[in-house]
Order: C-alpha cells, then sequence, then structure tokens
C-alpha cells in the first residue's frame, strides 16, 4: 500500500543533526525516545514550522518541502498544508470561549458551526463552549486542542506530548477517544511522547528516536519484543541486556555461553564462535513454583538464586535477583517483574532464595549492540 506520509529529510541544529527517514499509512505512530533526542523538531519540520535543509516531505502524493541541499524546490507554507498540530502547552487563546477557540481560523463560518457540533460532541466537550481555558481541567484543554486542530479537517494530525500533563484515568480516556477518532477519520497521526506507557497503548507504529535519528521503526510489538540496537532495548524496558558467546546452534536453538551456564535463544542471525549481546525483558523473567512440578514450557533457562532488592511499584514489584548458580561479580543479574498478587501469593520478600526461568522465546540477540 502506498504511504500517505513520506517524510525523509535532514536539519543541523547548532551542534545538533537531525537525521529522518520515515513513511506511514492510515495509523498511528508513535515517536519514542529521551527527552532531547529531537521528536518535537521532526514534528515541526514535517508542519512546516522549520525547514529541513534537504530532502522530501511528501503528503497524499503532494510535495510539501523538497530540497537536494544546494536550494529549496518546494516549501509549501505551514497553512497550505492541511496539518494539524495540536502542541504540548495547547497554546489555546486565553481571551476566547472553547467554541471561540476551536472555531480560530475557520473561514466558512455555516460549515464551521456543524462541524464545531460533531467535535463537541467527539470530543466530549458539550456544554463547555462558552467557558474560557482557564475554567478547564487539563484534560479539558487538551480536548479543546484537539478538537481545534481537527476544525481545519486536516490529512494529517501532529501531537506533541498529548499526556504528559494528564493523570492516568484522564490519560486513558483521551487515549481512548483518539484511538476511536483516528479510526473514523482514517488519517495518519504522528504522535510524541518519553512515556513508554503511552507508546505502548497509542501507537501501531513505533519509532525509537535517539541523538537526532531513528534508530528503529516498525510495528510496535516487533520493536519491544526485538530491539535492533542497545539503546532501543533500553529505551523499551528490555533492561535485562547481557554479552555472552554463541557456541552452538540447531535446527531450533542458539546456544549462549553467559557465566559459564549456556542459555537456549531461538534460531537468530548469529556465527558459532561470535560474541553478542542479548536481552530478556523483565516480565519475561519467570519465577518458578517451588510448590509444583517445573512445567515443560518453563524449564528453559533455569538459575537459582536470591531476590537482593525490590521496588512496588504499584500493581506490580519490580524485584532484582542474583544468581547464586554463578558468579557474575554484579550487585544483581536480572530485573523481574512480576505482578503483585503473585508476589504475595509467592511470599517473596528481599532475601528469598528462589528459582527462575529465562523463556527461550524471549531472549533475543541484538544484531547491532
Amino acid at each position: 500500500m502506498k504511504p500517505i506520509l513520506v517524510a525523509h529529510f535532514s536539519k543541523k541544529l547548532g551542534d545538533f543533526s537531525l537525521n529522518v527517514n520515515l513513511e506511514l499509512g492510515k495509523e498511528v505512530l508513535v515517536l519514542f525516545g529521551p527527552s532531547g533526542s529531537g521528536k518535537t523538531s521532526i514534528l515541526r519540520c514535517i508542519s512546516g514550522l522549520l525547514t529541513p535543509d534537504q530532502g522530501l516531505i511528501e503528503l497524499n502524493g503532494q510535495v510539501l518541502f523538497s530540497s537536494d541541499g544546494k536550494r529549496v524546490k518546494a516549501n509549501v507554507p505551514v497553512h497550505l498544508r492541511q496539518i494539524g498540530f495540536v502542541f504540548q502547552d495547547y497554546a489555546l487563546f486565553p481571551h476566547m470561549t472553547v467554541a471561540q477557540n476551536i472555531l480560530y481560523g475557520c473561514k466558512d463560518r455555516k460549515k464551521g458551526k456543524e462541524l464545531l457540533s460533531i467535535l463537541m460532541e467527539k470530543m466530549r466537550l458539550k456544554g463547555l463552549e462558552g467557558h474560557y481555558p482557564h475554567q478547564l481541567s487539563g484534560g479539558q484543554k487538551q480536548r479543546v486542542a484537539i478538537a481545534r486542530a481537527l476544525m481545519a479537517e486536516p490529512k494529517l494530525l501532529l501531537l506533541d506530548e498529548p499526556f504528559s500533563a494528564l493523570d492516568r484515568p484522564v490519560r486513558r480516556k483521551l487515549q481512548s477517544d483518539l484511538l476511536r477518532l483516528q479510526e473514523e477519520l482514517a488519517i495518519p497521526v504522528v504522535l510524541v511522547t518519553h512515556d513508554l506507557e503511552d507508546a505502548f497503548a497509542m501507537g501501531h507504529k513505533l519509532a525509537v528516536v535517539n541523538d537526532g535519528r531513528i534508530e528503529q521503526i516498525g510495528e510496535k510489538e516487533e520493536v519491544f519484543r526485538h530491539p535492533r540496537t542497545r539503546a532501543v532495548a533500553r529505551f523499551t524496558g528490555a533492561r535485562n541486556i547481557l554479552e555472552g558467546k554463541v557456541v552452538g546452534k540447531d535446527e531450533g536453538a542458539v546456544h549462549i555461553e553467559w557465566m559459564g551456564l549456556v542459555l537456549e535463544a531461538p534460531t537468530q542471525e548469529a556465527t558459532v564462535g561470535s560474541d553478542v549481546v542479548f536481552c530478556i525483558r523483565p516480565e519475561d523473567v519467570m519465577i518458578v513454583r517451588p510448590d509444583r512440578p517445573v512445567r515443560e514450557g518453563i524449564k528453559e533457562n533455569l538459575l537459582t538464586g536470591v531476590i537482593v532488592r525490590e521496588i512496588h511499584r504499584g500493581n506490580h514489584y519490580s524485584l532484582f535477583f542474583k544468581a547464586t548458580s554463578v558468579e557474575t561479580g554484579r550487585d544483581y543479574d536480572f530485573e523481574i517483574s512480576i505482578p503483585v498478587h503473585a508476589y504475595w501469593r509467592l511470599d517473596l520478600k528481599v532475601g528469598k532464595e528462589v528459582m527462575v526461568s529465562l523463556k527461550k522465546s524471549a531472549l533475543h540477540i541484538i544484531p547491532e549492540p
């Protein structure tokens, strides 16, 4: 399927270089990464608020920007790009009502009033038409900002940290409404966040941005489960990153020596004898129940050790496990994420000896460490 948005460009900002290559259909792309990595600058270049040095930006086959680095061949003004942009600070006019903010810039007043009624309904703002921004909650302000961006019936919607100032219940409701709206409107959405939960909740595709470049882009499950670099693994929460050596391969597995133990991972591109970096997500390190026989599915890569630290994170615990079956010389060897109910059922605590299984299917060799 032909992409709706094509963005291949570069931009120098002082000592910082931005290099972007992405294509998008009728889906939500999340730009995810640490603060200062260039995520907002990417939105600004696509919208026309910032002019790239060279490259190509197309929307629905229309060239919005084109330059070979020597001269700009095309650069469509911001107001003609048919792009809606929701800024992180909402950018509402304090002296205007909700209705006036949403209608701002609308030239066809008759059509605008009809669309206003639809947007007030869809964005759950009915009854707030006459309110001013200072009378609204953070979630309501965000909904007004989104409604204003949609008033122009854009072909692309850009959202810069839309949930950063919202508490969790409000955030989840707005996420649900945004996904529903995106499906109804069938337009691409590019959303910036540095929150892992937001990225996973909202994105059809995920682009991990690091130091001005897209380190990896793809379906979110693929990026989460198969990070291509150590940085992507860290940013997406695969915090157990280890180093080992490939000592064998067979039809169904790669055998990796780690600290004297041989671990099994799924068949992946790896040469016997090569040093590798591999990772496993905290939720994929399984604690084996001592009161039950070890099932076939979790007989893989068994280690014994002790819980040396724990952090209660609300609905789950982060446990820090140090292996005693091997000597690694580290403070802890694996971080484990476990639901609260399982933590209590297994009577876990700091100092308790446990056996863990590193799920074979979840061990991933990082291709570009």
